[in-house]
């Protein structure tokens, strides 16, 4: 009873598989005294036995292959059946040259009895082999004692086996719950840096709001596309900030502000001595956005040679400095935007087409204010709120007058220009008191209130529809001519039409 007492409690001591293995083939060795015992213990690749064991007393180990059929346990472990060989030399086909020297001093009467140890499914998934002679191991075959405790094993890392599935299992668990804690928490910023940036409940920013999501998400080159003033750049921030490149650099550059013969040392950077002026060695912004994204801003302005350069650059991702005689990598995400309808200079011939189409993988549209104008309230209270903590003043709120007026008014310039007019009255408006319209200049009221012919009738007047619609039309010209100072090619583009058409349209009309 001790005896057995003194087994459980050392066979449940072994914690883990190779303390089980060890004690289970010391407590073979002690039981039986073999002269040899080999316990080869399948890999997780399957093709490999890591044997263990000893030889006359002493330690050995080796490496089998699983299909070698050199050695005698690889038709055990695939025959799955048990097998004796009375004698090692002659009686078993012995070529493996590792097992045949650790036999080499066992003796001609030396024999080998090898079986399969099986798992809960009966599947093999190692092989004891003892050595003795043909007599002793007779014996032990026909007792009880050697199955019986090669069962104990089997079972007992059966167990040990399960609870470390179970263990790993529940650390996937862990790690997949806080995944997805983590990327629930993660969305949850991205929703309030969002909601923070892009203001309004409108269906316009709500669905402009999914649409950034979404294109963080992936690492296609997006193409903005959106008025002046309308907040191309701030969404492509948003697109960087919301995506996994965000902890890397955002790098900005707009192509119709440079010069045309800088904007290539611009975008790849110069070598030492490669033009004069070029005193030292200077990155360019690909090379700047290594990590992170590169924005375009205005890449319908990019001069047409430029253009050639930007596509293989955006094909390869590779680039040459000027003055360097190897291409460097970057590895950068490409966002573009422009105010123009690309796909009109692209029929035109000034935009190629190769370049609109490597560009607009992933289109986002921005509308212009005219038409969300219901968040023109929030935006007022965003923008308000803003410059009352920039000028350490309370403001009391904005008039309702002031408000119903910014609501009637198409904003040009967008959101640009609504912040802008805010801006102003909120200087001139006194600590505590609303903004109110007269808070603005006079030419800024002038251009808010402007009133044109027929808005505020019920239009019984009107006998000839076409010539009313001539009028209004003019009206809209005069209005938007006089707002931009006479420049037909910001008033075409804030009418979203081309300057030919304008120009006809001012010769039809009369319009100066």
């Amino acid at each position: 009873m001790e005896q057995a007492l003194a087994f459980a409690l050392e066979l449940t001591e072994q914690r883990d598989e190779p303390h089980l293995c060890q004690w289970w083939s010391q407590v073979l060795h002690a039981s039986f005294q073999p002269k040899g015992m080999l316990l080869g213990m399948l890999e997780v690749s399957g093709r490999q036995l890591a044997c263990s064991g000893w030889v006359k007393g002493q330690a050995v180990s080796l490496s089998l292959a699983v299909d070698d059929f050199s050695h005698p346990l690889a038709y055990v472990l695939h025959k799955a059946q048990s097998r004796t060989w009375d004698s090692l030399h002659g009686g078993a086909r012995i070529e493996h040259k590792e097992f045949r020297a650790l036999l080499s001093n066992l003796g001609q009467q030396c024999g080998l009895h090898a079986f399969p140890l099986l798992d809960g499914n009966g599947k093999p998934f190692a092989v004891l082999a003892m050595m003795d002679s043909a007599e002793q191991l007779q014996e032990w075959t026909d007792g009880p004692e050697l199955a019986q405790l090669s069962q104990v094993f089997c079972n007992q890392l059966t167990l040990i086996r399960e609870l470390g599935r179970s263990r790993r299992d529940q650390s996937v668990l862990r790690d997949s719950l806080r995944q997805i804690k983590g990327e629930g928490q993660v969305k949850k910023q991205h929703e309030k840096l969002l909601a923070d940036k892009l203001i309004g409940q409108s269906a316009a920013i709500c669905g402009l709001r999914e649409q950034v999501h979404q294109a963080a998400q992936h690492k296609l080159t997006v193409l903005i596309q959106g008025e002046t003033g309308s907040g191309k750049e701030v969404v492509a921030r948003l697109v960087h900030q919301c995506s996994d490149r965000a902890g890397k650099p955002f790098v900005a550059i707009n192509c119709a502000a440079i010069p045309e013969n800088l904007i290539e040392s611009e975008l790849f950077g110069y070598q030492k001595g490669a033009f004069s002026g070029a005193l030292s060695n200077k990155a360019g912004l690909v090379a700047q956005a290594n990590g992170g994204t590169l924005f375009l801003d205005e890449v319908g302005d990019m001069p047409a040679t430029m253009q050639a350069k930007l596509l293989r650059v955006l094909e390869t991702r590779s680039y040459r400095p000027l003055g360097a005689e190897q291409e460097s990598h970057s590895d950068f995400r490409l966002i573009a935007a422009t105010h123009q309808p690309l796909t009109r200079q692209v029929e035109d011939g000034q935009f190629r087409a190769d370049l609109y189409h490597r560009l607009c993988q992933c289109l986002l549209l921005i509308a212009p204010l005219r038409e969300h104008m219901d968040d023109v309230p929030m935006l007022c209270q965003h923008f308000m709120a803003q410059f009352a903590e920039q000028d350490g003043k309370a403001l009391g709120g904005l008039h309702r007058k002031f408000q119903k007026q910014l609501q009637s008014y198409d904003f040009p310039g967008n959101v640009r220009e609504l912040r802008n007019l805010l801006e102003v009255a909120c200087a001139h408006t006194p600590h505590g008191e609303e903004v109110v319209l007269e808070a603005l200049p006079p030419e800024l009221r002038e251009r808010v209130c402007v009133e044109l012919p027929g808005m505020l009738d019920d239009y019984n007047h009107i006998r000839d529809l076409r010539r009313a619609m001539q009028l209004y039309e003019a009206s809209v010209i005069e209005a938007r001519l006089r707002y931009f100072q006479g420049n037909r090619m910001l008033v075409a583009e804030s009418l979203n039409i081309p300057k030919r058409t304008l120009d006809h349209k001012c010769q039809k009309l009369e319009v100066n």
